[in-house]
């Protein structure tokens, strides 16, 4: 039986395990995880987990949790409209940018999300022990929003015996645009020593913009400017107890937006600007903007029982977004979205020496949303504004999950099977009023589901992996204003009652097999899966000029693999080579029958914003110049491709290829560092993302130099 898994994972797919930092003695790190809330070693998870250090994402160039997905095979951006308001994908589950996230966020134990938004954490990528990823869904334990996927970012902790610090500055310029410039600082102080301790970190981001917009007579219109700072303490009163809790306050503040004029708009009023000069028109000569603010409340309990490891989490989390989108000459959206959400979890999982490993808990969410919606034409700046879509409203949205998983070795520990359940219940309701008619907006709307995962590990060797794994995904469904689905309607060309109110929860499956070895004595992780999902009811967002709305558009089937490496040459002191990617096959089996008279969602076509192929290499290489006085050069080079993706609405329409390279190369000695570096190194402008009223495209080339200092 050993003989033929081992034959079997040698004929599989090498994998993406991990973005890798290197043990001193030229080894692999070997990287533990928490991907299933317990503390285990990399190989020995029988799930896709990536753990990438928080080194090697520094290294990228990824500044937000959007930039990870180039790190992540069969992970893209949606849309990127600005630092904090931007959506991802992962292994094909991409319905948009509305309704309920289809990506879990947490940071440490708290979890990120916005109810009917597909959200990222507005958060710079500041000090993070490591980020873990898991691929697939992983609503057991990780509840609603884990549909295609889990981000976890993990902080770094405060020391209680060390005082430490860093800082680090980079000034750049943009291709066809100004200058940029960001500062970040860290500092760990202990409070009592070997018990108590705050670390403090903080930074500040600008970037120029690139975006002209002619009818301002204005260059660099899109400019940003983030701020971020969180404060953690630390109490660890005895070896069994630990209590951590931060506050994270994040404000991220942009002209306009990142959504440009693409070059095949269907409206003559974007004819000015070319494709080939970024820009924004149609602005009517109206200023805009899009501000997202983030208070971000955590306290985490960790107590080492006689009976096992508990965890108690509680958080708040205050989000605001607001934005200001002129477009067409005579169309403005001006709308207000402000969350609270409150969540408290608790569990408790056997110890690790366990020969029955378990784990239970619960978890309780309030969130709250105001939806303040003004869509309005207006021929002058001085004209009546005429509503399109006027609403005032909240949607409260009140549930729970009770949760468990159970596994046991048997034959000497080759073999593992996993049982794990999950029951999850939301309880919605909307309040508020349509204002351009009186009309109240009062809903209800009560959501329940069983959600199992079926597990079976398999270890033919110490240092490898085989796994089977068989999960639910879920989340619940939306309600949207009559004025949205009847606008959408209209526009798209479909019958009246083809997008409704009402939208129906989506379900999915996936089956998947995969594999994970540490070889060449710990020079070499590799890992490789294939999977299948199967995805009922597929929630679809449709974006017109005149509104956006949502849909259940049918079935979908997503097939694909991973793969990639991570190796630690023993013949190259210094050397770390990585490779990650994915191939996948998304598209609908089923299709309600009238979308696809005005849209491009068909029978046998593909799943929109999903690329069916996407890879990243890298390698990152240090070596002491003894001809310099003992610096160490530094170089790391990295290239991303994404394949093309279609667009939902507009039948044809493609956004095509991405060719992202990264290069740093520097010095460095002692507590400090000197890099230069590049980012978009090709200059690619090919879409992001691509709609038929704006473009979405990579920042451009930014050459720079960063200055890095450790205490």
């Amino acid at each position: 039986m050993r003989a033929i898994l081992l034959a079997t994972c040698a004929l599989g797919l090498v994998a993406p395990g991990v973005a890798a930092a290197a043990d001193d003695d030229g080894t692999v790190a070997e990287l533990v995880v928490t991907a299933q809330k317990r503390e285990e070693k990399l190989i020995e998870v029988p799930l896709s987990v990536q753990s990438l250090s928080g080194e090697a994402v520094e290294r990228s160039g990824a500044a937000k949790v959007s930039d990870l997905t180039k790190l992540i095979p069969g992970a893209s951006v949606v849309s990127s409209t600005t630092p904090g308001f931007e959506t991802i994908q992962i292994r094909g589950v991409s319905s948009g940018t509305t309704g309920d996230g289809l990506v879990g966020y947490y940071i440490d134990d708290t979890p990120f999300g916005v109810p009917n938004l597909q959200l990222t954490p507005p958060a710079r990528l500041l000090d993070l022990e490591r980020v873990e990823v898991i691929r697939g869904p992983s609503g057991t334990l990780y509840g609603q929003g884990s549909m295609g996927g889990t981000i976890k970012l993990i902080t770094a902790k405060p020391d209680p015996n060390n005082f430490s610090g860093k800082a680090q500055a980079e000034i750049s310029a943009t291709e066809g645009g100004g200058t940029n410039y960001n500062a970040d600082g860290v500092v760990n102080m202990p409070l009592i020593k070997g018990q108590l301790a705050a670390r403090l970190s903080a930074g500040y981001e600008r970037l120029s913009g690139y975006a002209e917009a002619p009818e301002l007579q204005r260059r660099n219109v899109n400019d940003f400017t983030g701020k971020n700072a969180r404060l953690t303490l630390g109490w660890e009163p005895t070896d069994d107890v630990r209590l951590t809790g931060f506050v994270w306050i994040i404000r991220n503040d942009q002209d306009f937006s990142n959504s440009l004029t693409p070059k095949n708009a269907t409206t003559s009023a974007l004819a000015p600007t070319p494709f080939n000069l970024p820009g924004i028109v149609g602005t009517g000569g109206r200023l805009g903007y899009t501000d997202v603010d983030a208070d971000i409340y955590s306290a985490t309990l960790n107590w080492s029982t006689s009976i096992g490891d508990l965890t108690v989490n509680t958080s708040y989390v205050d989000h605001e977004l607001d934005f200001i989108t002129p477009l067409l000459t005579i169309l403005v959206n001006e709308s207000n979205f402000h969350t609270k959400s409150y969540t408290n979890e608790v569990r408790l999982s056997s110890k690790a020496d366990s020969p029955v490993r378990w784990i239970v808990g619960g978890y309780t969410r309030n969130a709250k949303i105001r939806s303040d919606i003004f869509y309005y034409s207006q021929a002058t700046r001085t004209a009546a504004k005429t509503g399109i879509i006027n609403t005032l409203g909240t949607i409260d949205t009140d549930s729970y999950s009770v949760f468990g998983e159970v596994s046991a070795k048997f034959f000497g520990g080759l073999v593992e099977p996993l049982f794990g359940l999950s029951y999850f219940k939301d309880d919605r309701s909307v309040d508020g009023v349509d204002r351009a008619t009186g009309a109240p907006r009062v809903g209800q709307l009560k959501f329940d589901s069983f959600n199992p995962r079926f597990n079976l590990k398999i270890k033919p060797a110490e240092n490898g992996t085989v796994y089977l794994n068989v999960a639910k995904g879920f989340r619940s469904g939306a309600l949207q204003t009559p004025a949205q689905a009847n606008a959408a309607n209209v526009t798209l060309g479909l019958p009246a009652g083809t997008i409704q109110t009402s939208v129906q929860p989506d379900k999915l499956w996936t089956y998947e097999l995969g594999t994970r070895w540490e070889m060449a004595d710990g020079q070499l992780l590799v890992e490789g899966s294939v999977y299948r999902t199967d995805w009922d009811n597929v929630l679809v967002q449709f974006a017109t000029a005149a509104v956006i709305s949502l849909a259940n558009g049918g079935d979908a089937k997503i097939e694909g693999a991973d793969f990639g490496m991570a190796y630690r040459p023993d013949g190259v002191s210094g050397l770390t080579l990585a490779a990650t990617g994915n191939i996948q096959n998304a598209r609908f089996k089923r299709v309600v029958g009238n979308l696809s008279v005005g849209t491009a969602i068909r029978k046998g076509g593909r799943v929109p914003n999903v690329p069916e192929m996407s890879f990243t290499v890298s390698a990152d290489y240090k070596r002491e110049l003894s001809a310099l006085g003992g610096l160490t050069g530094t170089a790391y080079l990295g290239y991303s491709f994404r394949d093309d993706v279609i667009d939902a609405t507009v039948k044809n329409l493609k956004a095509g290829e991405l060719n992202d390279l990264t290069v740093r190369l520097g010095v460095q000695k002692d507590n400090w560092r000197l890099e230069g570096f590049m980012l978009n190194g090709l200059d690619d402008k090919d879409p992001v993302a691509l709609g038929s009223t704006a473009v979405q495209i990579l920042y451009p080339r930014r050459y720079g130099v960063q200055l890095a200092v450790n205490f």
